[in-house]
C-alpha cells in the first residue's frame, strides 16, 4: 500500500472541496497535525477514522487505501482495478482460514489427549467458514471470479477436507481393544479397515468437489492442474474429454477399491502372522513347518488361512472386474465413435 500516493490523494480531495487541514480536523475530531502526517504520507488512517474521512470526501474507504478513486472510472481501468482488489481480499479471506484449518486437523491427528477432540471440530468449522467468506459475496454479490480461482479455491478446500477426513479416521476407535502381547502393542481391531475406509471417501470427496466446481466455473474447470501452456490443446480435445470423463472416473474407482481391499486383506493377514512369527522366526513361518507337525500346520491354517483366501480373492476380483471395466469402455467408445460415412462427409 503507497502511503505517498493516499496521502496526495487525500490532499486533492480536501483542496478539491474548498477545507483547510484545520477544518478537516475539526470534522473528524483529530489534530490538524494528524492530517497533515497522512497527507505527506508519514502515516496511514486510523481504522476507526477511515469510515468518517471516506464520508467527508464523498468517497469509499477503499479508494482512500487504494489512492485513487475505483468508482465512476472507465470501465477498462476502474472497473477492472476495483475487481482485482476484491478478488484478491476474498482469496485472502479464504487462505488465512484454510492455512489454520489445516494445521488444526495435523494437530487433531497427532490424538492428542483433549486437544485433538477440541482441534478437530474448529478446524472444520475454520475451513468453511473461509470457504462462505469467499464465495457469498462472489455468488450474491458483484464480484466475478474467473475460472483460474475457483479452481485454486476447490483444490484447497479438497486438500484440507482430505486431511481432515483423515484426521478423524486417526481419532475414531473401530472395533473392539486388541492387546497383541507378542508383538507388544495395542489396536483397534477395525483398524485394518481405515485404508479402505479413508480411499472410498476420498474418491467421493474429489468426484464431489469436480461436480461441484464444474457447476460453479463451467465444464472447462477441473481439479486437476494444467500448466498453461498445455491448457489450448486441453481446450482443443475438451470434447473428447468430456465423452470420456465417466470412463477414467470407472478406472479410478476400481483401482481405489481394489488398493483399499488389497491393503485390508494384507494388513490382517501381517496382524495374524505376527505373533507366530515372534515364537517360531520368520524363515519358517513363511516357508512352512515340517508336515509332521500336524497341530501347528491346523492351528497357523484356522488364523491365517482366511486372510490368505481373501487377498487371493481380492486379485482374482481385480482381474475379473478389471476385464468387465476394460470390456466397457471399449463398448462405450465404439458407440461413441461415428461411422465411417459420417466422418468422410465431415
Amino acid at each position: 500500500m503507497d502511503t505517498k500516493k493516499t496521502g496526495a490523494y487525500l490532499a486533492a480531495l480536501r483542496k478539491a472541496r474548498g477545507m483547510t487541514q484545520q477544518e478537516a480536523a475539526d470534522q473528524l475530531g483529530v489534530s490538524n497535525k494528524t492530517v497533515s502526517k497522512w497527507e505527506n504520507g508519514a502515516g496511514l488512517p486510523d481504522i476507526t477514522v477511515l469510515p468518517a474521512l471516506a464520508e467527508l470526501y464523498g468517497v469509499t474507504a477503499d479508494d482512500i487505501l487504494a489512492g485513487e478513486t475505483l468508482r465512476g472510472r472507465p470501465a477498462e481501468s476502474g472497473g477492472e482495478a476495483r475487481d482485482r482488489l476484491l478478488r484478491l481480499r476474498l482469496r485472502t479471506r479464504f487462505d488465512v482460514c484454510f492455512a489454520g484449518a489445516v494445521a488444526l486437523a495435523v494437530l487433531a491427528a497427532f490424538q492428542v489427549a483433549y486437544v485433538s477432540l477440541a482441534a478437530w471440530p474448529v478446524s472444520v468449522g475454520l475451513l468453511w467458514i473461509g470457504y462462505v467468506l469467499a464465495a457469498h459475496p462472489a455468488r450474491y454479490g458483484d464480484v466475478a471470479l474467473d475460472t483460474g480461482t475457483w479452481e485454486n479455491l476447490y483444490r484447497k478446500l479438497l486438500i484440507a477436507t482430505a486431511v481432515q477426513w483423515w484426521a478423524l479416521l486417526r481419532l475414531a476407535r473401530i472395533g473392539d481393544l486388541v492387546i497383541d502381547d507378542a508383538g507388544m502393542r495395542v489396536y483397534y481391531a477395525g483398524d485394518a479397515w481405515k485404508p479402505l475406509i479413508f480411499a472410498v471417501g476420498l474418491a467421493v470427496l474429489c468426484a464431489g468437489m469436480e461436480w461441484r466446481l464444474r457447476r460453479r466455473a463451467g465444464k472447462e474447470a477441473s481439479l486437476l492442474w494444467v500448466p498453461e501452456r498445455l491448457r489450448p490443446a486441453l481446450r482443443r480435445g475438451d470434447r473428447f474429454l468430456r465423452r470420456t470423463r465417466q470412463i477414467w472416473l470407472a478406472w479410478l474407482v476400481w483401482a481405489v477399491l481394489l488398493a483399499g481391499l488389497w491393503f485390508l486383506a494384507d494388513g490382517q493377514l501381517d496382524r495374524a502372522l505376527s505373533p507366530w512369527i515372534a515364537q517360531y522366526g520368520e524363515e519358517m513361518v513363511r516357508s512352512g513347518f515340517p508336515e509332521s507337525w500336524t497341530i501347528l500346520r491346523g492351528r497357523l491354517e484356522a488364523d491365517v488361512g482366511l486372510w490368505v483366501r481373501l487377498r487371493q480373492g481380492v486379485v482374482l476380483a481385480g482381474a475379473v472386474s478389471g476385464a468387465g471395466v476394460l470390456a466397457w469402455t471399449l463398448v462405450r467408445r465404439k458407440k461413441r465413435r461415428p461411422p465411417l460415412a459420417e466422418q468422410g462427409e465431415t
